[in-house]
């Protein structure tokens, strides 16, 4: 006869998909190698601050500077401080999908098309490079529409 066991308790910390290098130039030739940004003439770090400008004004300040803090002060998260187009007084502006795209979209006059698709690059770029709890904190303050795009895929 069979002897009963629990099964164990897993307490590990799931592994992310890919261990991406925090720093700064390894994410910019990551875009910049990139098919979208290839095909839309589109230089690495302006691209990576079009979306970043757009999302800093999405997110409240405390949850910008928690990315900022995951992302590395003196590193990647240097690009979501420096943009001055869309921060001001109204932080935290609410916008849905459509908007945020044509947001960057317009900050690198590309069409709204190839946009999408250089956000998507940027975004898994970053999330590729948060802990999880980070991912999560950062799509409860997007749409839900918007959110879809920044969560790691399952």
């Amino acid at each position: 006869m069979a002897e009963y066991t629990e099964p164990p308790i897993n307490n590990a910390t799931p592994v992310k998909e890919r261990d991406e290098p925090q720093d700064l130039q390894g994410f910019l030739d990551e875009l910049g190698n990139s098919r979208e940004f290839q095909v839309n003439g589109v230089d690495a770090r302006k691209g990576a601050e079009a979306v970043f400008c757009t999302l800093a004004r999405r997110l409240s300040d405390g949850e910008d500077l928690k990315l900022l803090w995951s992302l590395g002060k003196g590193g990647i998260g240097t690009l979501l401080g420096t943009c001055n187009i869309h921060r001001g007084p109204s932080h935290a502006k609410r916008m849905g999908r459509a908007e945020f795209i044509t947001d960057v979209a317009d900050h690198l006059r590309i069409p709204v098309d190839q946009a999408l698709r250089v956000l998507t690059v940027v975004f898994t770029a970053i999330r590729d490079r948060i802990p999880d709890d980070e991912v999560a904190a950062v799509a409860s303050q997007l749409p839900a529409d918007l959110a879809d795009l920044w969560r790691r895929p399952v």
